[in-house]
């Protein structure tokens, strides 16, 4: 019964999600061509479709003029300055079916509007000139080898503006940033079947770099600038480097905005360049925030979660933060201060410190930590970062307490593509963890933690994304009582195998008595693993309104050994709904343990803010 009820919940989800109902449309004019196929999708995407036959012969014919005055500019920017193009409106009729009309009688069927294309010859490129209005700049040569265009090319429009915005970024790249492109000259020779281009290019000054000025309502150090910035003082100027400012500063997300722009005025150099400064200006944006959450789970731990933050208050973007948790599994506090830019651009600093009172069902005490780490980044994509960590904790442990103090490294390497951390629809994100450690408390000795997490999306559609999520971990130890219960491996709940209550999955120790009566009692405790195996993979729905859907599935292993089996995995599959803010999308999530253990619930209710991974 209790498998029929499960199974049922979750078919009924299934079947709660809406239908996607499409309406199909038909295009605005039917092409007869000879043109290629690719070259028809073109001119199709660019005439577009509508919902419904044209009423009329006066719409019909209204849309007929349309699509050749389109089609034209279309076929020119193809480099098919001779096409032919008729447009006609075919009006036809059938007999009527109507047993109540007479015999004669006919049915006026929709007009339909038909473009009649030859394309002729395709022109191609013939001279192509790039010519300096203001005096060839030092690097004419570099310049001219962007251009990327030569004779007997077909004639398209498409490359021809590419080639001249690529001009003026090297020219920009390279020195000069009043760089512009003045109305190019484009001949159409009918008679040769040729295309002559000419850019015209004004260069401006070659320009150096000067000081840094900042303006704006954000206090800064006089030295943060100038210790963020991609370049040095007298160095030529470079487009990349001015707008890479601008986006370090924004990049610490504790400003409204930043933009860097040169200075007006610039002071001569004996090599011919001019140097002038640079003005970052700055907004400041909020300095206080508080912000909330409320969550609820029937396992992970129902309750709020306050945050205060405050931001930039000694002038190098850093951020203080103070929270407090009062949840059903844990009444907890804790403070970080973050800097985005320690010492280098390419170096964080983050310090943290928590305590808490922690009852779940896996360990019930109370533990408090601190910790320093350094994050070295190498790429946009790739840091590392190393630190140290220190805990005290006493947990209830088989019925006796055991207390620990820890000291131990943090090493951790990230690899991040995701093009966005709460709803992400692209990219993969890989993180590794080491975390080498020294227990001298009751139970005295060493192990070592080591995990691997990774994730990737896919949007396969504009309105479907596919995710999945692969994780593992091992602790190495001589004797596993050395490793104090919460650093102890886990699976179950919203964050890892959904359908299954929070820690649940885990070796299970059972210990036997006789109580008073005379009886045996025996009681299954929940202890933790050595080694840990979980994925996901979800199928996210998400169409023109703030409203999305979920359908996933999970599945995690916890042994004792050191390495996984993987002969006890526990599958947990259900359904969600999304609400897209601008912020992040709020979660509610419905599972079940298609697999459970005795004791486990039917089912599992989750609700948070972000997505799932």
């Amino acid at each position: 019964m209790t498998r029929l009820l499960r199974h049922s919940l979750l078919a009924g989800l299934f079947l709660s999600l809406p239908a996607s109902l499409v309406q199909a449309a038909e295009p605005i004019v039917v092409i007869e061509s000879n043109m290629s196929e690719t070259e028809q999708a073109l001119l199709r995407s660019v005439l577009g479709e509508v919902d419904a036959p044209a009423r009329s012969l006066a719409q019909a014919r209204r849309r007929v003029e349309a699509a050749s005055k389109s089609a034209r500019s279309v076929m020119r920017s193809l480099g098919y300055y001779d096409a032919v193009i008729r447009a006609e409106v075919i009006e036809t009729k059938a007999e009527a079916r109507d047993i109540n009309a007479e015999m004669d009688e006919a049915v006026r069927r929709p007009p339909q509007a038909v473009l009649y294309i030859t394309t002729g010859t395709r022109f191609t490129f013939g001279d192509l000139n790039i010519d300096f209005k203001d005096g060839e700049p030092v690097n004419a040569a570099d310049i001219t080898e962007k251009l990327k265009l030569s004779a007997g090319q077909p004639a398209e429009a498409a490359p021809v503006v590419a080639t001249e915005l690529r001009l003026v970024n090297t020219l920009q790249a390279q020195g000069y940033p009043d760089a512009k492109a003045l109305p190019r000259t484009a001949i159409v020779d009918h008679a040769t079947k040729n295309m002559n281009v000419t850019y015209n290019l004004e260069t401006g000054r070659r320009t150096r770099f000067g000081q840094i000025e900042q303006t704006g309502t954000a206090y800064l150090r006089k030295s943060f600038p100038k210790m963020i910035a991609p370049f040095e003082a007298g160095e030529i100027y470079s487009a990349k480097k001015i707008n890479r400012l601008a986006a370090r500063v924004t990049g610490t997300g504790v400003f409204d905005s930043a933009v860097a722009t040169l200075a007006e005025d610039g002071t001569e150099n004996a090599d011919g360049t001019i140097t002038r400064n640079v003005i970052l200006n700055v907004e400041q944006g909020a300095i206080n925030t508080v912000s909330g959450e409320v969550g609820y789970s029937t396992s992970d731990g129902s309750g709020l979660d306050i945050t205060y933050e405050r931001r930039n208050f000694i002038g190098f973007a850093q951020t203080l933060e103070l929270n407090a948790r009062v949840k059903t599994n844990e009444i907890g506090a804790g403070i970080a201060y973050n800097i985005p830019y320690a010492w280098r651009e390419d170096r964080e600093l983050d310090l943290a410190a928590d305590v808490a009172r922690l009852d779940t069902e896996a360990f019930e005490g109370e533990r408090a930590l601190a910790n320093a780490l350094v994050t070295q980044r190498f790429s946009r994509k790739f840091r590392l970062g190393l630190g140290l960590g220190l805990e005290a904790s006493r947990f209830d442990q088989e019925g006796v307490e055991t207390t620990a103090y820890l000291v131990e490294g943090l090493g951790r390497a990230v690899y991040d593509t995701r093009d966005n951390l709460l709803n992400p629809v692209k990219g993969v994100s890989v993180e590794g963890a080491i975390i080498p450690t020294y227990n001298f408390g009751d139970e005295d000795g060493t192990f070592t933690t080591l995990t691997l997490d990774g994730s990737t999306y896919k949007r396969v559609s504009e309105k479907i994304v596919l995710a999945g999520r692969v994780g593992t971990g091992t602790i190495l130890s001589k004797d596993f009582q050395t490793v104090p219960r919460n650093r102890r491996l886990y699976a179950g709940g919203g964050g890892s195998v959904r359908g299954y209550a929070f820690q649940s999955i885990s070796p299970l120790e059972v210990t036997t008595s006789v109580n008073a009566d005379g009886e045996t009692v025996s009681e299954t405790e929940l202890i933790g693993g050595r080694s840990l195996v979980e994925g996901s993979a979800e199928i996210r729905y998400k169409g023109q309104g703030p409203i999305g859907y979920v359908g996933f599935v999970d599945a995690g292993s916890v042994s004792r050994p050191q390495v996984s089996g993987l002969d006890d995995i526990r599958v947990g599959a259900g359904v969600g709904v999304r609400y897209y803010t601008a912020f992040a999308p709020l979660r509610a999530d419905i599972a079940i343990p298609l697999n459970p253990k005795p004791g486990d619930a039917d089912f599992q209710i989750y609700i948070s803010i972000g997505q799932a991974f």
